[in-house]
């Protein structure tokens, strides 16, 4: 039987999970917040388009599916539950940081004398991630777009090109769904502020991939803080509606330095490009 068109990876990882997530965004826009649940869909897809939702035996990497699925849940909750303070922004530091050494525990178990650093170092990033993507819910849906949108091709294709096809395919599909999202907001030119559940998706995706394509792949460690200088650029101030298009284009090129910088290390690492 030959295999089905949507058994190829571009259409699992890039294009499948970007007209979902244009679906339920443009379908949800005028709920404001709710329009970042556009982000999990599209990661949804793509896993169930390639791997599907199986969850035993728990190895690292389906630790990381089920987190994601969880991070929209909680987003919901804090969305109408809570208000943003930064005793909350340090739970959420400390929740990411959590989630990594739950992920890595069994790299750390077998071998503590030499992974307690590094797996500490793992904690901090998906830390800040976690927290950085938290205090973009409180942006612009189009500046965390952004920042979903370039973290998300940058983990991708780092994961990828580092020989985790897998890992690969969840960054990617959080660039393609991020994309989706932006490209509704720049559309609609809203200055809403961007919420919890969207924010939270890309933020464990961001936060847990990565780490995760260091240790059981070839990417190198230096690409985390590179990358984790990506979502700063977000807080880059917008100026009127008329020039929405133009700043995002323009903190989309920005973002696109350290992104192609970390890709360049990546290539240099592994060798080859692994497809």
């Amino acid at each position: 039987m030959e295999p089905s068109f949507l058994d190829h990876p571009a259409i699992q990882s890039g294009i499948a999970p970007f007209l979902c997530a244009l679906i339920v965004a443009g379908l949800l826009y005028r709920f404001n917040t709710l329009a970042g649940l556009a982000i999990i869909s599209g990661f949804a897809i793509s896993v169930l388009l390639s791997t599907g939702f199986s969850f035993s035996p728990l190895t690292s990497t389906r630790k990381i599916l089920l987190l994601v699925l969880f991070s929209p849940v909680l987003g919901l909750l804090f969305n109408y539950y809570f208000r943003y303070s930064k005793t909350w922004l340090n739970v959420f530091y400390l929740l990411g940081a959590g989630a990594m050494l739950w992920v890595l525990w069994p790299v750390l178990s077998r071998n503590p004398v030499d992974m307690i650093m590094p797996v500490v170092a793992y904690m901090i990033y998906a830390g800040w991630m976690v927290g950085i993507f938290v205090r973009l819910s409180e942006t612009t849906p189009i500046a965390s777009g952004a920042a979903s949108t370039a973290v998300g091709f940058g983990v991708g294709l780092t994961a990828l090109i580092g020989a985790s096809a897998l890992l690969g395919q969840i960054g990617l599909s959080l660039g393609a769904a991020g994309a989706a999202y932006l490209l509704v907001q720049m559309l609609l030119k809203k200055d809403t502020e961007a919420g919890y559940i969207g924010t939270l998706t890309s933020g464990f995706i961001a936060a847990l991939v990565l780490p995760a394509a260091v240790v059981y792949a070839k990417v190198p460690w230096i690409v985390l803080p590179i990358i984790a200088v990506v979502p700063v650029i977000a807080f880059y101030p917008f100026e009127d509606e008329d020039t929405i298009w133009k700043n995002t284009i323009t903190l989309l090129a920005v973002m696109a330095l350290p992104v192609g910088y970390a890709i360049y290390l990546t290539v240099k690492s592994a060798g080859e490009i692994i497809m």
